[in-house]
């Protein structure tokens, strides 16, 4: 169904269950699990510093969430980013270079207004023009596994060459 699966995570209990989707999707469509952590990072006096003052310990849970999916049989890989801006263009960078078809990330848990002040992921990662005709399909069989992930699909384009 897809050949890359980006999920994004934060280390968190909510990403658990976002590697948990994207676990059975890639093990249903035989897909490669590109698993991104973006670092966001702050600059004062002295250097630059994490701004998640546990971001020793959400790398090291992410990375067991790799060994996860690698000992459940999965073609996985990770990328660990580090940004002074946003998530979301760090991750968007990542599915670039990886070509994922298609992105897990969590969903935001205010509106839309809300969402974007707050800087929720899942609403501020750039839209494909056009979703992919098998958008559908997914889209019900995800929203029957978690109503708190969102999956965004993006469209992939032909090499040009």
């Amino acid at each position: 169904m897809f050949t890359t699966i980006l999920v994004a995570s934060d280390g968190s209990d909510d990403a658990d269950r976002l590697v948990a989707v994207a676990r059975r999707l890639a093990r249903d469509g035989h897909s490669k699990v590109v698993v991104a952590h973006v670092n966001k990072l702050i600059a004062a006096r002295g250097g630059h510093y994490p701004v998640c003052a546990n971001e020793d310990l959400l790398q090291l849970k992410v990375r067991h969430q790799v060994a996860d999916l690698k000992a459940a049989g999965l073609d996985v890989e990770l990328k660990l980013r580090s940004t002074f801006g946003e998530t979301a263009p760090a991750l968007a960078e990542v599915a670039k270079d990886c070509s994922a078809d298609l992105i897990v990330t969590g969903g935001g848990r205010h509106g839309r207004f809300a969402g974007r002040a707050f800087a929720s992921v899942g609403q501020c990662m750039p839209r494909p023009a056009s979703p992919p005709a098998r958008c559908s399909s997914f889209r019900r069989q995800i929203e029957s596994v978690s109503s708190s992930s969102a999956v965004m699909m993006t469209k992939r384009t032909p090499a040009s060459g």
